[in-house]
């Protein structure tokens, strides 16, 4: 059972019908004849202060500048290592070791799998302090992959974790910036069914995939995140709410499936689309795909349209479906470069002095 992002999501949308005092206030007095013969004691009187300055503390390294570590960040039901018995799958399948032999510092974040950008990023908030501490640099560039981009704006964004003065830059693959009608539709679906039953069972559910499979076990929380993920949360929560920090830089890249060209979709990229470059979408997600579409050929990825993944300096278009940009599933994942497409993305990183 391969669990991955919105993946889940377009399974549901074709199968779902007494107090201690004050430390600071007056002690006990002292005993007025501590010897027993009548001679009242004083206490102690406290050395007059002295002007000797005190000695100086060892000033803090300085942290370190560019090039910054590269960190990788999952999406919706990601992880970093998943395993099914005696198959082992990373989420960004290839990526740090061909990043690594190239002598790039890369790391991979983990979050909760099913949780709110703003529980996610409270998770990786530590993750990204402690790799700051490891190298000694003074910030970091962030690459997320669907919600792992969102995961990565919150965290950035002053009326988020204000982590701007700790991160470069951040690079967003196909993240929804604008939502996903893959998560309204779902949650169309669920509304009517009773709630409590149907997030009870589905929350169980991925309890049990999380215990059988992931790194890490935490609470799911399968609906705050559809609804985090819908069109009309970013539009009128989200987005107004996590507004970019200025001094960070913000890249974006789209990818474009079920053999659409992109022509027109992907115009505006600083690097160009390559119409000719056509991806057939994985079975998995071609029912979502031609619902993206809407009947008026919208591009997208299957999972995220190229309108809603742009944000900040929208770089490319890539001929991908949503898994494949990491990857994922079958044997057409191997059709697509998606480790090629890291080392472009990590080199115009590096290439703008990050």
């Amino acid at each position: 059972m391969r669990v991955h992002v919105f993946g889940w999501l377009g399974a549901l949308v074709l199968v779902a019908c007494g107090s201690e005092g004050d430390a600071s206030g007056p002690g006990p007095s002292p005993d007025p004849d501590p010897t027993g013969e009548g001679v009242a004691t004083s206490a102690p009187s406290a050395p007059p202060p002295s002007n000797d300055p005190l000695p100086d503390e060892p000033a803090a390294p300085p942290k370190l500048g560019a090039p910054y570590p590269v960190v990788l960040m999952h999406g919706m039901g990601g992880f970093g290592k998943l395993e099914l018995g005696p198959v082992e799958i990373t989420y960004f399948k290839g990526v740090v070791e061909d990043l690594a032999k190239n002598g790039e510092a890369v790391y991979v974040t983990l979050a909760p799998p099913y949780a709110t950008s703003e529980v996610r990023a409270q998770a990786v908030a530590k993750q990204i302090d402690d790799i700051l501490a490891r190298t000694g640099k003074a910030k970091v560039n962030l690459v997320g992959h669907s919600q792992g981009g969102l995961d990565a704006r919150v965290l950035a964004s002053p009326n988020g974790l204000a982590y701007g003065d700790r991160i470069a830059s951040v690079t967003t693959v196909a993240t929804p910036h604008r939502g996903s009608k893959v998560a309204d539709a779902a949650l169309g679906i669920l509304k009517y069914l009773p709630a409590g039953q149907v997030d009870e069972l589905t929350n169980a559910l991925l309890s049990l995939v999380q215990k059988t499979a992931y790194e890490l076990q935490t609470d799911p929380a399968f609906r705050e995140q559809l609804v985090l993920l819908s069109e009309k949360h970013m539009k009128d929560v989200f987005n107004p709410k996590y507004v970019d920090d200025p001094n960070v830089v913000y890249k974006s890249y789209a990818g474009r499936s079920n053999l659409r060209s992109g022509i027109f979709a992907c115009d505006g990229s600083v690097y160009p689309n390559e119409p000719t470059k056509l991806d057939a979408v994985q079975v998995a997600l071609f029912p979502t795909a031609v619902f993206l579409e809407e009947g008026k050929l919208k591009v997208n990825d299957g999972l995220v349209t190229v309108e809603s993944a742009k944000w900040g300096t929208f770089e490319q278009c890539v001929p991908a479906d949503h898994l494949k940009e990491v990857g994922q599933l079958g044997p057409s994942a191997a059709s697509f470069d998606h480790v090629a497409m890291f080392r472009d993305i990590v080199l115009r990183v590096r290439q703008a002095g990050l």
